[in-house]
């Protein structure tokens, strides 16, 4: 017997993947936009600014935009590949926020980042692990299980 794939509003993989997709591809979108007040350079340290916190530069904008179609494509999947999909950006993210704490004011800084960058990396990063490592668990257990039964029919 087949286990149904819940739905994206009992999935909270699904759910959250979603939501910070969209969140993404905006502030990655009006990014494109903002990015030429400041510096034209792709990779520039001084970008615009997006809300007057967030530092964007075409760099940082495509990134958003990208991480954004990984969250898109995945939560409207399944919620296994939803909850892949949270685990990866979530380390991305991650990453970026240390790479922006780190070297955010030397000339290693690419994309442009700000305090406030890296602390909506970091918030959002490790809320998008902490979902792909605990919830979920239930419905992936009955998906994976399903399919076993599946297979050895």
């Amino acid at each position: 017997m087949a286990i149904k794939e819940p739905s994206i509003t009992a999935s909270p993989n699904r759910g959250l993947a979603l939501t910070a997709g969209a969140l993404l591809a905006l502030w990655g979108f009006l990014g494109f936009f903002l990015a030429a007040d400041g510096d034209p350079g792709f990779f520039s340290r001084q970008g615009g600014m997006l809300w007057n916190s967030f530092g964007v530069n075409p760099a940082m904008a495509l990134l958003w935009v990208l991480l954004a179609v990984v969250l898109l494509i995945t939560g409207l999947g399944t919620t296994i590949g939803s909850r892949n999909g949270n685990l990866l950006v979530g380390i991305v993210l991650v990453v970026m926020a240390v790479y922006g704490f780190a070297l955010g004011n030397t000339s290693a800084n690419v994309f442009a980042l700000t305090f406030a960058d890296n602390l909506f990396h970091a918030i959002v990063g490790v809320v998008l692990l902490l979902t792909a490592f605990g919830a979920d668990r239930e419905n992936i257990r009955a998906i994976r299980g399903s399919r076993r039964m599946d297979a050895t029919v």
